[in-house]
């Protein structure tokens, strides 16, 4: 009983937030008449994600507590995507989009500051070599890197573009990628009795990689690329199930689905992001 109550304690605020910002994201966007703001926030999430995957995939600089799911390792990450691809994200979009100034942005940054040193007194998140005044310097980078490339994806440079695509794919991937760590449908490392710290430092790792290629394919028209890219895709899972490095639980249909689906929504950024170039 003690232990349930401990669950629920941990999960509210995190969740909390969480209906906090997606409502205000939502609110707000709705009102904004500026374009592309749906591209800007998987952006967001990608610059996040890439920020996240050093600093707590491999140097364990914090840890989340929010007591959600069973296991330990996925529960942590949970927290990451609560923090990497809601609050802060969701922030520094409406922030752009209402082009806040300088003000707003250190005062939104004191706030999450406020948010960590709440959360470090609840023990519901804890700091390890990772430093509460990190986040306001990083953070307050972070706002204006959002502005800088929404103004470029604006005015459609090409480089923008395709990191924008490049981003918004890689959030996806490595989303469904989580999603199917959770239901035990995949799992990344060698041996039998691997840890799930040593999946979560690979599966980013695949997906970085399988979305170069997914951004590359998807620029080109016809049947023959996607097919290409699928096959590709298959042969490289094939590949890493006979190194030890890859398993594939239940059957091949998840695996099957998978590629398929990321083709199409690969497709279609590029589609979205590059209309009217």
């Amino acid at each position: 009983m003690r232990k349930k109550r401990l669950v629920k304690k941990n999960s509210i605020p995190f969740l909390l937030l969480a209906v906090v910002h997606v409502l205000l994201f939502f609110i707000f966007a709705k009102r904004s008449r500026q374009k592309n703001i749906w591209i800007l926030l998987l952006s967001n999430i990608g610059m996040a994600y890439l920020f996240e995957y050093p600093v707590l995939n491999l140097f364990k600089g914090y840890a989340y507590k929010p007591y959600i799911l069973k296991k330990r390792a996925h529960d942590q990450i949970l927290g990451a995507v609560f923090s990497q691809a809601l609050y802060v994200p969701i922030t520094a979009t409406l922030l752009t989009l209402y082009h806040k100034n300088r003000y707003w942005k250190l005062g939104s940054t004191l706030i999450y500051y406020g948010i960590e040193r709440c959360f470090l007194h609840l023990k519901i998140y804890k700091a390890h070599w990772w430093k509460p005044y990190y986040t306001v310097f990083f953070m307050n980078i972070y706002f204006y890197i959002s502005d800088w490339f929404y103004k470029a994806l604006n005015a459609k440079k090409e480089w923008a573009l395709v990191i924008a695509q490049y981003l918004s794919t890689e959030v996806i991937g490595v989303t469904l990628l989580y999603i199917s760590a959770v239901n035990r449908k995949v799992r990344f490392g060698r041996g039998i009795h691997h840890s799930w710290r040593e999946h979560f430092i690979i599966a980013p790792l695949y997906s970085l990689i399988r979305s170069l290629f997914l951004v590359k394919s998807s620029s080109k028209p016809g049947l023959q690329p996607k097919l290409t890219m699928f096959t590709g895709s298959i042969w490289m899972d094939i590949l890493l199930e006979r190194t030890g490095l890859l398993k594939l639980r239940l059957n091949k249909l998840w695996n099957i689905t998978f590629h398929f689906v990321m083709i199409l929504i690969s497709r279609y950024l590029y589609l979205k992001i590059h209309r009217n170039k």
